[in-house]
């Protein structure tokens, strides 16, 4: 019996007892924790690939499928062999975004001792890319002054490569570009101004006679508005000096160099650039009054027009969009070599177009005075302002005007006021016009809607 009691006292060995019956939950808690460890690092690499993935994947620019772009992201992974992929694309028009669900088991090395043998982990990500639907209208300069320093052939390779930049298979189907060709006036071509209601007294032109409610108001009705004659200042004090190359007699150009109206055909755009000629006077104002017009909504039953007479794509039936479309990005670009000029008309409308000293100034009976420099400019401002208000993106090119010139550094002053921003106007004193109208098309597609 003293013996057992001794046995029962005895507690040498019970470190060594404690110490086996704590080694599995110390093994646990020890290889439990570098389980633990391994698998945030896992689910880290799996994330940080899911959302680099998918970013890529939502590219508008990406020429690969979602699941090919996806697999190429996740390739680096050592364990992805064993991942499951859910990949899902959904593409409109101007948009695509990709979810990717990307799901792994992964396997433990001490948790098994407590009946885990794997930690499920999954990576979620969405992204999408939207581009904004582009309504362009580009005021092209084409006086006679254009024919001086090489500014014309620059001008229309410019304009062209613009044009391929802007109008391509991937954009095409969400833009639409109006080109304004302008001298004294911008012609609205034959089928518009007669679709529209313009009444005819000479068939030479299609020019309408504005007054100063017209850049105030969102619609012009051409009925009530008169035809502008067929006149030129080319002419000299007694005679009929050589018109330069590519450039024809005409306040209001001819319809060769009429204006296009919501094109997405890029071919067609550039043939139109490459057939337009120079000719009389700088009517900025009716040209940037024209792109406003061709931008705001108001402009629909007219479009509707042309699209049942086959003169605009019916996709663009509902364009202009509102002003305030989140889905629309409207823009203007004007490009000018030269000071706003006076407006004119003619004495005799019935004369022939070169008849010495048929010209007068055009006197505005709202205004009740003549449009001079200082009335178009004032118009001008107007319809920048007014474009601005309504959250058009609004750029302007200088084309070699010259600062020794007082009317040409006022309208560098013009020009970078009517200007979204200072750095949304191009001074351009060489032939490289070609980079302002590069840069601008980067900006613009720059410009879109992400998430």
């Amino acid at each position: 019996m003293d013996q057992l009691r001794r046995l029962l006292k005895d507690q040498q060995g019970n470190v060594a007892v404690i110490s086996a019956l704590m080694l599995i939950p110390m093994l646990v808690l020890a290889g439990g924790a570098t389980d633990i460890a391994r698998y945030e690092a896992f689910r880290a690499q799996l994330q940080d690939g899911v959302d680099r993935a998918v970013l890529a994947a939502a590219s508008l620019s990406q020429g690969r499928t979602a699941e090919e772009t996806v697999d190429e992201y996740l390739k680096s992974l050592a364990f992805i062999e064993e991942v499951e992929l859910a990949v899902d694309q959904v593409d409109t028009i101007n948009s695509k975004s990709v979810t990717v669900t990307a799901s792994y088991n992964m396997a433990t090395a001490f948790l098994p001792l407590i009946g885990i043998n794997m930690l499920p982990m999954s990576a979620v990500a969405s992204a999408e890319e939207r581009r904004s639907n582009i309504e362009l209208s580009l005021m092209l300069d084409l006086s006679g002054s254009m024919n001086d320093n090489g500014k014309y052939p620059a001008l229309k390779s410019a304009a062209t490569s613009f044009i391929q930049a802007m109008v391509t298979p991937e954009t095409e189907a969400y833009t639409t570009v109006n080109i304004v060709p302008y001298a004294g006036q911008v012609s609205l071509g034959s089928s518009f101004f007669d679709n529209w209601g313009g009444v005819r007294s000479h068939n030479n032109s299609s020019c309408v006679e504005l007054y100063k409610p017209d850049f105030y108001a969102s619609t012009i009705n051409l009925a009530t508005h008169a035809q502008v004659p067929h006149f030129t200042k080319w002419n000299g004090s007694a005679d009929k000096p050589t018109l330069p190359a590519n450039m024809n007699p005409g306040w209001c150009p001819s319809d060769n160099t009429a204006v296009t109206l919501m094109s997405n055909d890029a071919d067609a755009l550039i043939s139109r650039i490459a057939g337009f000629q120079m000719y009389d006077g700088t009517g900025t104002a009716i040209a940037m009054n024209w792109g406003l017009r061709f931008l705001d909504p108001a402009l629909r039953p007219q479009v509707q027009q042309a699209v049942a007479a086959g003169q605009i794509n019916s996709a663009f039936l509902n364009r202009p969009a509102a002003f305030d479309d989140a889905e629309t990005l409207k823009v203007m670009v004007l490009m000018t070599d030269g000071a706003i000029t006076e407006q004119y008309t003619a004495k005799d409308p019935n004369a022939g177009v070169r008849t010495s000293k048929n010209d007068k100034a055009f006197y505005d009976p709202y205004w009740k005075k003549n449009i001079g420099a200082d009335q178009a400019k004032e118009l001008m401002n107007t319809i920048c302002a007014t474009a601005k208000s309504h959250g058009i993106l609004v750029f302007t090119i200088g084309f070699q005007l010259r600062d020794s010139d007082s009317n040409q550094l006022k309208m560098k002053n013009e020009l970078r006021n009517c200007a979204s921003s200072a750095s949304h106007y191009y001074d351009v004193q060489g032939l490289n016009i070609a980079a302002a109208f590069q840069s601008i098309a980067s900006t613009i597609q720059r410009i879109k809607l992400t998430q």
